[in-house]
């Protein structure tokens, strides 16, 4: 645990909508970049990876027809 003085961070947000669209879809890129790095470093055989990496496609569309 960090124990030093805060760090105290400025964050812009784009104000365009042109500008947000781009945001959300780098942020969505990197959250990708994560679960796929995460599954391929698991200690389990290639088929259960592609279960788990199916298992959360199957989720995001899900959500996504939720969502409508």
């Amino acid at each position: 645990m960090r124990t030093g003085a805060p760090i105290r961070i400025v964050v812009h947000w784009p104000e365009t909508e042109a500008g947000k669209r781009e945001l959300a879809r780098r942020a969505a890129d990197v959250h990708a970049d994560f679960v796929l790095s995460t599954i391929c470093g698991l200690d389990c055989p290639a088929t259960r990876k592609r279960e788990l990496l199916q298992a959360v496609l199957d989720t995001i569309q899900a959500n996504k027809e939720e969502k409508g």
